[in-house]
């Protein structure tokens, strides 16, 4: 296999004047309110994408998620596939933060290693579960045995796929405050959106509003200096410019766990930029554009599209995957 990552891998951990950090505990979920889970990523793939072979998506879609259940991302962290380099990451992360989750390292192969670190990092030991020797059975995974052999203080998740409404054959395995995802970006889409419910925080939601503006940002700076002096306590505000959209030059980002705040900015900015400078614009079209295809797939419509994409999404969560990308 090419890839033995422990891609992101999240911890969570409070915000400033919420309370001192919890300490980790075994098989710990969300903290007590009103802590704040906060994400960080954990990534292990020497090769593929220290190395450029291959785009981490992971990170990206983990910590959008995430933040969409009232996580903050915390940490990102990219590791080789080195038992006690990923072990001692691991250690240090859980005691922390409130949550870590990793990806990737997790198959048949010798430099699937996640678990083993994972085992290292909290002084346990590697014992076959009697539900994934039968998970492992039941899906006639010959050669994915060494999948059923994880830390003996580990825990199983089910999750449920969002699309079928059916349990997944195969569980999501968690250690203490470790929670280990799949390293195939589509197994670990399809997980985290079926046990969502693990890391929701629902004393926290934030809002968020993103404006596109056609001027240059050192021209709008001023304004945005004076937005931030009369806003800053109540929201984030970002600037990213972009040289190579057509349609936009900079994108401005308002960030709050409140809605009111986010609502009296975008007037203030609306009325003090350049006329006419504010343009319509859709991101992330394609990510939308393949949402939209998985609807209609779900439609009595897309059926004949559904039969095509079906087999192939549901094969990679209810069946260890046989694609050397983990």
């Amino acid at each position: 296999m090419d890839l033995a990552t422990l891609v992101p891998s999240q911890g969570w951990c409070p915000p400033k004047s919420r309370g001192p950090h919890p300490q980790a505990h075994a098989a710990s979920f969300l903290p007590p309110l009103p802590f704040i889970p906060t994400a960080l990523t954990h990534s292990s793939s020497p090769p593929p994408i220290s190395q450029g072979h291959t785009q981490d998506t992971n990170t990206y879609f983990l910590c959008r998620t995430l933040r969409s259940l009232g996580v903050q991302v915390c940490r990102v962290s990219v590791v080789p596939d080195e038992v006690a380099t990923i072990a001692a990451e691991v250690t240090s992360f859980s005691s922390r933060f409130t949550h870590v989750l990793t990806a990737g390292g997790i198959g048949p192969t010798h430099d699937d290693v996640t678990f083993e670190a994972v085992a290292q990092a909290f002084g346990d030991e590697l014992k076959p579960h009697p539900e994934l020797e039968a998970a492992i059975r039941g899906l006639g995974g010959e050669g994915w045995e060494k999948l059923s052999r994880v830390p003996s203080s580990a825990r199983l998740h089910y999750g449920t796929d969002p699309r079928t409404g059916r349990p997944f054959r195969f569980p999501l395995v968690s250690v203490r405050n470790v929670y280990l995802f799949p390293g195939i970006p589509e197994l670990l889409r399809r997980v985290l959106e079926g046990l969502k419910g693990l890391f929701q925080n629902t004393a926290v939601q934030f809002h968020l509003r993103e404006l596109y503006v056609a001027a240059d940002e050192a021209s709008i700076a001023p304004i945005l200096a004076e937005a931030q002096a009369h806003f800053g306590r109540r929201l984030g505000l970002g600037s990213y410019p972009d040289w190579g959209s057509n349609y936009y030059q900079v994108k401005l980002t308002l960030d709050s766990e409140e809605e009111g705040p986010l609502e009296e900015c975008l007037a203030y900015l609306t009325a003090r930029l350049p006329q006419g400078s504010l343009v319509p614009y859709v991101p992330n079209a394609v990510e939308q554009a393949s949402e939209a295809v998985y609807k209609l797939t779900e439609s009595g419509r897309g059926q004949t599209l559904g039969a095509t994409l079906s087999p192939r999404n549901a094969g990679l969560l209810e069946a260890p995957c046989r694609s050397r990308r983990r």
